[in-house]
């Protein structure tokens, strides 16, 4: 039988190795898959994209992939209480994996170079696999995909993590993948293809710094791995970064079964205060929303739009296709605020409603902001002033991509601002401090924190 420990030993050591005999340079590598592949990524009108077809939804022929529906919203969180959108709906549930591997006793991670039409980045660093149904069941006709054998048979291996987890909940309807990550032994061969390479945890890091070098999906996966309990605190003395040590402290703290259950009565509370009633209606139904032969878009363009792309690329298992894109307006931000609270470092979430999520509620950063979504600055949601804290507080500030399958040049900014000791941070009732322990225990848990604050737990590595 597999084993499984979400308590990932030694993954603090591979947090703080930068470079080893085993490992490429991660960003020569990057650049030399780019090179090695040839991309092209067009913009086309809806009607032109063959074996699509747009009437009550815009959908495939074949019936697989996905489809973009309408959706009528009410509800009484937030400062909106009904509108209508387009939203995508895909009830596949895909293979978000990564193989870990021992190599001279530190644990790295293998890593592909996958293009994504999506990306500003076409080529980012992804998972191992990374996979719906219709990708490796080859409904495309395509390459199968590489190593899915490791995720779909691990009797006998390690499962670190291994959890169904949502996905963006504005954009897409009950979408949620399975995020695993598999340790394999350290005596067995595993044969490296082209566009894999093995990474350390601290060299993930390095290209999460730099942003929009390490992909969503990969991130999610990634907000998994923990620190806890993994190592002797007399080792945290050779953290030399303030900062880096109270993070991997707080890794260790706020995490006990009662801290759960004391965070799920609370969560149950602020499900139970809110209401949320999504109806999956025709595109043509949608008020204020205009449905051409070219997009799907907004009648004042805020928001988001339906586009079609054509794309080319001769490192994918299809040489070409065609498909929708959700292309969203410029600006989004995702923040974190954390603080010194009772000798923990702690970070500030809110319980958040959105349509997609399959239980209504789950927990988001301080600021999740998309600004096409609000008419000025006046009417941002609560915090989001921190956005723009002093430089002395910023602990990261990166451009990082979104799911670049589904999103059209979706970059969000995210900021990490660790706010000085004894600074009062006024929050609204929804929201409530936690330190990273337990919100990596609520992520190993299920639907209990969105994918935009995963993405931003996993810069923290």
């Amino acid at each position: 039988m597999p084993t499984k420990n979400s308590r990932s030993g030694g993954f603090l050591a591979s947090s703080m190795t930068l470079s080893t005999a085993e490992t490429a340079d991660p960003d020569s590598f990057l650049e030399e898959r780019s090179a090695s592949s040839n991309y092209r990524v067009e913009r086309v009108p809806l009607e032109a994209l063959p074996d699509w077809r747009i009437d009550d939804c815009l959908r495939h022929a074949s019936g697989r992939f996905f489809a973009v529906e309408g959706l009528s919203v009410r509800t009484d969180f937030g400062p909106t209480p009904q509108w209508c959108q387009p939203i995508i709906v895909q009830p596949e549930i895909g293979i978000l994996g990564i193989i870990v591997k021992r190599i001279n006793g530190v644990h790295h991670f293998l890593m592909q170079a996958k293009m994504e039409p999506g990306n500003s980045r076409l080529v980012q660093y992804a998972a191992t696999v990374q996979a719906t149904p219709s990708n490796y069941q080859r409904v495309h006709g395509g390459r199968p995909t590489p190593y899915l054998e490791y995720f779909q048979e691990h009797t006998g291996r390690r499962i670190v993590f291994d959890q169904l987890l949502s996905e963006h909940a504005s954009w897409y309807l009950y979408k949620r993948n399975r995020n695993m990550i598999i340790e394999i032994p350290e005596n067995e061969d595993i044969a490296v293809a082209d566009d894999f390479t093995w990474l350390t945890l601290g060299q993930l890091r390095h290209q999460l710094e730099q942003g929009n070098r390490v992909n969503m999906n990969a991130r999610t996966v990634l907000s998994g791995v923990s620190y806890a309990a993994e190592d002797a605190p007399d080792s945290y003395g050779e953290i030399r970064d303030a900062f880096r040590l109270q993070v991997v402290e707080s890794h260790n703290a706020g995490r006990s079964d009662a801290d759960v259950s004391a965070t799920m009565t609370w969560l149950i509370d602020q499900k139970a205060k809110y209401s949320l009633d999504v109806r999956r209606i025709s595109l043509c139904d949608m008020d204020e929303w205009v449905c051409g032969k070219d997009s799907i878009r907004h009648r004042e363009d805020r928001y988001f739009r339906i586009i079609g792309l054509s794309v080319a690329a001769t490192s994918r298992e299809v040489g070409t296709w065609w498909q929708p894109m959700l292309e969203p307006t410029g600006g989004n931000a995702v923040a974190l605020i954390c603080q010194r609270r009772s000798g923990v470092l702690q970070f500030l979430v809110q319980a958040m409603i959105q349509p997609g999520l399959t239980d209504r509620l789950e927990l988001a950063a301080t600021v999740q902001l998309t600004p096409g979504s609000y008419s000025g600055p006046e009417d941002f949601p609560p915090l989001a002033e921190y956005l723009d804290a002093p430089e002395s507080w910023l602990r990261l500030k990166a451009v990082q991509s979104e799911d670049g399958g589904r999103f059209s040049r979706a970059d969000t900014t995210h900021v990490v601002v660790n706010v000085p000791d004894g600074h009062t941070v006024d929050a609204p009732d929804n929201y409530r401090w936690m330190t990273l322990g337990l919100l990596n225990r609520l992520i190993c848990s299920g639907y209990y924190v969105n994918v935009e604050a995963r993405s931003l737990i996993a810069c923290l590595v």
